[in-house]
């Protein structure tokens, strides 16, 4: 098959090196090599020499004991757009992605013909693109090309947006192992009746896909163990009785072991084998988030860490249960914390010392750090959170305000006395704080 003309014989003129081997990909000069690709087989042309030099596998290909021989090679795996852009990026070293669900076809190739450059190109423009709309799709790939890194990071996205996450078309398309992976997480931020509505809906979609009517007994079968990973303790009697029951996946002794835990006649070990845990700390006794900072500056954010901990003061004007804080991420490329966070009352006596490493990402600006253990705080008394951060620059708030009510709660924020790395009520870290109403 002819090559496609150039306009001009001297095309070579003034141009790099780069520049030419690129229009000798475009315009199919010398190409050596043909590929058959996708259901359709379309024909895309290329140089060995090219492939060889970019990638281990097409070098195994074409060099190795059994190197290909024949002219035309087929790909039935590899649709042709996302094969020119692997081309491309071979050639020139320059990707442009733009869709997310396109981009995991990309890295599927990338992989396949280990191309180590595009991999991260890849993985790193699905990490700063997750959505509501797409992270289950990127959590379901991320699990199928065994991509640990990008399915957790995809996994805290729904964890963090659980309520929209749950309720996407998308979720009901994933794996059972993906489904299993993001219904039995902790800090996932949905009610137990959202994750059991959800959980009803995926098994409807999965009777589809295996070609069973939808019928009470087949969505319980399609379920499988994970019916077990409800939380009953997230669901209160009525609402189980009116909403959960109406579908009938439960059997009788099931039903009839729950009912005898609700009025606390069994422990919950002897309700067959459902969750122990309590409900889930993201939606557990209806958790509130206080913000105190609404937005982050365009232009400032800290220069890195250097041992000084963020600190602010508070005062509450009811008694609550302290869960958590929340934080600013990195703000240049996805990093890891070293965060150490403590507790004290106006005293100076520590109600809590907390230790743990975290993973933040750009895609996200702020992300909840859920203590280990609960600090009831009383009323009028001032707090105060100091917070020593190792690692990248980050984002950081303005403005900030002094007084934020919250679920009833009225949260009074004041200067932590000391150097606090630039965080005051104007602005800088700690954007928020994590609690519930205390009940006796």
């Amino acid at each position: 098959m002819p090559t496609i003309p150039l306009v001009k014989s001297d095309w070579q003129t003034g141009k790099t090196l780069s520049e030419c081997i690129q229009l000798m990909l475009e315009h199919e000069i010398a190409c050596d090599v043909t590929f058959l690709l996708g259901e359709t087989k379309q024909e895309v042309r290329a140089h060995k020499f090219i492939l060889i030099s970019r990638s281990p596998v097409f070098s195994a290909m074409f060099c190795g004991p059994m190197a290909e021989t024949q002219e035309q090679i087929t790909m039935p795996d590899i649709a042709p757009e996302v094969f020119k852009i692997l081309l491309r990026y071979m050639y020139s070293d320059q990707v442009r992605l733009v869709n997310p669900h396109n981009v995991m076809e990309t890295l599927y190739a990338a992989k396949k013909y280990s191309v180590a450059g595009l991999i991260e190109a890849c993985k790193e423009f699905c990490s700063d693109n997750i959505g509501v709309d797409n992270a289950c799709v990127l959590l379901d790939h991320a699990d199928k090309l065994d991509e640990r890194e990008l399915f957790q990071t995809c996994r805290i996205f729904i964890s963090k947006n659980g309520e929209k996450c749950l309720q996407s078309d998308t979720f009901c398309k994933m794996s059972r192992h993906c489904v299993e992976k993001v219904i039995e997480a902790d800090d996932l931020s949905a009610c137990e009746l959202s994750v059991w509505e959800a959980l009803i809906r995926w098994a409807e979609a999965e009777c589809e896909r295996q070609g069973m009517a939808i019928t009470d007994v087949n969505i319980r079968q399609a379920m499988g163990e994970m019916i077990y990973t409800i939380r009953l303790r997230g669901i209160s009697p009525d609402d189980f009785a009116k909403l959960v029951t109406t579908k009938n996946v439960f059997t009788s002794k099931e039903v009839a072991d729950i009912f005898l835990f609700y009025h606390h006649a069994v422990e919950m070990p002897k309700v067959g084998n459902f969750c122990t845990k309590d409900g889930r700390i993201a939606a557990e006794y209806n958790i509130m988030r206080c913000v105190r900072l609404v937005c982050t500056g365009d232009n400032t954010g800290y220069k890195g860490y250097s041992g000084i901990p963020d600190a602010i003061s508070f005062t509450v004007s009811a008694p609550v249960v302290l869960r958590g804080i929340m934080l600013y991420g990195c703000k240049v490329s996805r990093s890891q914390y070293q965060i150490k966070i403590d507790v004290t009352d106006a005293s100076g006596n520590n109600l809590l010392s907390d230790d743990r490493t975290v993973e933040t990402c750009p895609c996200e600006q702020t992300f909840d750090v859920m203590f280990h253990k609960s600090v009831t705080l009383s009323t009028d008394v001032q707090y105060n959170i100091y917070v020593t951060i190792q690692g990248k620059d980050s984002y950081r708030g303005v403005p900030g305000y002094r007084e934020v009510q919250t679920g009833g709660v009225m949260v009074t924020f004041s200067n932590c006395s000391g150097n606090s790395n630039c965080t005051r009520v104007t602005g800088g870290q700690i954007p928020g704080l994590i609690f519930r109403r205390f009940t006796k």
